[in-house]
């Protein structure tokens, strides 16, 4: 372990963080809730047993950070719908292979005989169109921005004619904005995701203090960061004085990363955008341009309209991405969906808040 990491998984900080967290905690009488939108803050939150450490007042919400398990059905349906009508091979990252569409996932699809390939990312997807040129390629693309500004660079510099790519990249500030704008589910803060705010930078965040009164802190992904993140939220709960706390500040700059930023405003425009379970989020999707329809999967094949089911044989999925409900509280939940048979999700990805529970015997929830 480099010094660098061993410094913020320090026990001397990390008692001290919890004293002064508690100490915060102990000033307000209600529960404090704090939402965080980072499928990798769940899974390190919970690996270092977090927690378990923090007041019994502090209930930590995971939020939909998981870009994985907010992709739609009917994302997975219409790229098997492609390949069930075309002579394409479907590439993609190894988590979505399990996803559940509405009838099959594309794993199953690639028991039936469908060429679905994992690939690393988009560049290896690129690498094979060139070798099998006789053959259309496609890039079955997800992530929010942190994944979602490398694929912008391959729209804007790739022009294969054999290869496109389906866009299901979203973005996650206007859908921090819807959260706060549904009167079904109260917390008290944001833990604003660290990959993400590399690519962003601070300043999208400003809104959500100046127009809501709402608090924000970005935070890393070690013990100390998280416990710092928390504890930037409960002063800033306590004291009514919300803004946006970078508490990330070693990788995270107020303007972001500009030439991530200037590459996806010119590859893509904001679309209206499906999230498993929860319908279509206004302006929270990256479409590919229209000024490079050439590699856009969803222009050059004409794709019907498609029989939709997000949900599965009890999945509460819809209500777990929003901090609603808690994977325990799902009559499915590690009984006939589990990592090795996920049913939703949720319970696919590493990062998936269901996963995550079920993967470390995650019982502190209450």
């Amino acid at each position: 372990m480099s010094e660098p990491t061993k410094a913020y998984r320090d026990k001397k900080v990390v008692d001290a963080l919890i004293s002064k967290i508690k100490y915060e905690s102990e000033k307000r009488k209600e529960k404090t809730k704090i939402m965080h939108v980072c499928g990798t803050h769940e899974h390190d939150l919970v690996k270092a047993g977090l927690r378990s450490l923090l007041p019994k007042n502090i209930d930590l919400i995971a939020g939909p950070g998981c870009p994985v398990c907010v992709s739609s059905a009917q994302d997975v349906d219409e790229v098997l719908w492609i390949a069930d009508n075309h002579n394409v091979i479907i590439t993609t990252f190894g988590d979505m292979m399990r996803v559940p569409g509405s009838t099959e996932s594309l794993y199953q699809a690639q028991g039936r005989g469908v060429d679905v390939r994992v690939v690393y990312g988009v560049s290896d997807a690129i690498k094979l169109a060139e070798k099998t040129p006789e053959q259309d390629v496609i890039f079955f693309s997800v992530g929010f921005e942190t994944t979602s500004c490398v694929t912008a660079a391959e729209v804007i510099r790739t022009n294969l004619s054999n290869f496109s790519i389906y866009s299901s990249h979203k973005v996650i500030p206007p859908a921090m904005e819807l959260l706060l704008q549904r009167d079904d589910i109260e917390f008290h803060g944001y833990l604003a995701p660290g990959h993400v705010s590399t690519i962003i930078g601070t300043k999208p965040y400003e809104f959500i203090p100046e127009k809501y009164n709402f608090p924000v802190s970005i935070a890393g992904f070690e013990p100390v960061d998280i416990l710092m993140g928390i504890l930037s939220l409960t002063k800033q709960i306590n004291e009514e004085t919300p803004i946006v706390d970078n508490t990330y500040g070693r990788w995270v700059r107020y303007e972001g990363n500009t030439t991530a930023l200037r590459t996806m405003d010119e590859a893509y425009v904001l679309s209206d955008a499906r999230w498993r379970g929860l319908g279509v989020f206004p302006k929270t999707g990256h479409e590919i341009s229209d000024k490079y329809a050439h590699i856009d999967a969803k222009k050059k094949y004409d794709i019907p309209e498609l029989p939709v089911t997000d949900l599965h044989g009890g999945c509460i999925c819809d209500e777990i991405l929003i901090g609603k409900s808690k994977p325990h509280q799902c009559k499915l939940f590690n009984k006939t969906c589990r990592p090795d048979h996920p049913i939703g999700a949720c319970m696919v990805s590493h990062e998936g808040t269901c996963n995550v529970a079920a993967t470390y015997e995650e019982i502190i929830w209450e």
